[in-house]
């Protein structure tokens, strides 16, 4: 559906020249909603607008349904952007049109008559959920209705693709979540394909099939949300993931001396991450019998990620040293990601007058 082969993009300045995509290839299947994240300045928005082409790339090509879009003149260009609808985070709705006109605005060269164009506005204000706001101005309606109204209008010409860049982000959460439940309701009435750039993994989370995570102008990693989430590759990757996860509150535990994370000689702390496959198994009542080790629990989660459970634990484990080691093996076997943030199993073996000191560095060092 869409390919991007090679894609680079330089912005000339008077002194220097900034390089905002760095030889990008990636293909989004028909039908599906991808996502694009990545920090602030990492070049994803400049990415999303080389796929209409309102930013030309300066290398590589750009295939639309087996249309290379680098290579159409500016008619072939407008007539194939009517079938790309696109959205942005300040709606960038015309302020002395209301919403009814605002919809319309796309179809004047559409052959519609006025009571066509009556028709199909009525029909998108009613698929966004806004008949009754068909007189009213964009200052009359709250941010998400606004942007409903941005949506209908990206609507307005039957687009096969709609791109959405930074949709949510001037929104609250409550809305957000109406919004993406719009939006994926539109993809599996429809069928079309949608790519959502964002800076927040929970809108990644909540929508997207597959993600790439942008950082400098490349993609640092790609694959289906779950596997993401389940399994990140790249420190870029993980630090997203950290933001939605309720495991990430431990660093912050740890940073602050919290009495929740003191551990004794002998203790560690671990952070395990159920995958789809052990996340209903008991696995800490069986590595607690099996191998004589206790482990309690500090906090824990498990979620929907695509539409299967992704789950994790966060526990303070106690035992021998073997018992602790074939535990984490054990876990592991089962496909259990296990990582250790705290590590006190050696300071059992130290000489009574260095423990004190030890145990203390432990906790200096991971603040």
């Amino acid at each position: 559906m869409i390919s991007l082969d090679g894609v680079s993009k330089t912005f000339a300045g008077r002194d220097s020249s900034v390089e905002a995509v760095r030889d990008v290839s990636l293909r989004i299947n028909r039908g599906e909603i991808y996502g694009i994240i990545g920090f602030s300045g990492a070049g994803k928005s400049t990415l999303v607008r080389c796929i209409n082409l309102l930013e030309r790339p300066t290398r590589g090509r750009v295939f639309v349904d087996g249309v290379d879009m680098t290579t159409l003149s500016e008619k072939e260009l407008r007539l194939k952007r009517r079938k790309i609808g696109m959205i942005f985070q300040q709606f960038n709705l015309f302020a002395s049109r209301t919403a009814a006109q605002n919809i319309a605005y796309p179809l004047k060269n559409s052959g519609l008559d006025k009571s066509g164009v009556r028709d199909r506005v009525r029909e998108l204000l009613s698929l966004v959920g806004l008949e009754d706001k068909e007189n009213s101005y964009p200052s009359q309606l709250s941010g998400g209705q606004k942007q409903r109204v941005a949506i209908a209008r990206a609507l307005a010409n039957d687009p096969g693709i709609l791109l959405c860049d930074e949709a949510t982000s001037a929104l609250d959460p409550q809305t957000t979540l109406g919004l993406l439940k719009l939006l994926k309701n539109l993809n599996a009435a429809f069928g079309i394909t949608i790519v959502v750039i964002t800076h927040e993994m929970q809108v990644v989370k909540e929508i997207c099939d597959r993600v790439a995570i942008m950082e400098n102008g490349r993609i640092a990693e790609e694959g289906e949300v779950f596997s993401i989430f389940a399994d990140p590759k790249q420190r870029i990757t993980r630090e997203f993931i950290d933001t939605t996860s309720s495991l990430s509150k431990i660093y912050g535990l740890i940073g602050g001396d919290s009495p929740a994370v003191r551990i004794e000689p002998g203790e560690c702390i671990l952070k395990l991450r159920y995958l789809e496959r052990s996340v209903s198994e008991a696995l800490i009542s069986t590595i607690s019998r099996r191998f004589g080790i206790d482990a309690d629990i500090i906090f824990g989660s498990i979620e929907l990620i695509g539409g299967a459970p992704l789950g994790g634990l966060v526990v303070i484990a106690r035992g021998g040293p073997s018992g602790i080691d074939a535990a984490i093996g054990y876990l592991r076997q089962k496909n259990v990601g296990v990582e250790v943030i705290l590590d006190a199993r050696g300071v059992s073996e130290l000489p009574d007058s260095e423990r004190d000191v030890k145990t203390a560095h432990l906790f200096q060092v991971n603040r």
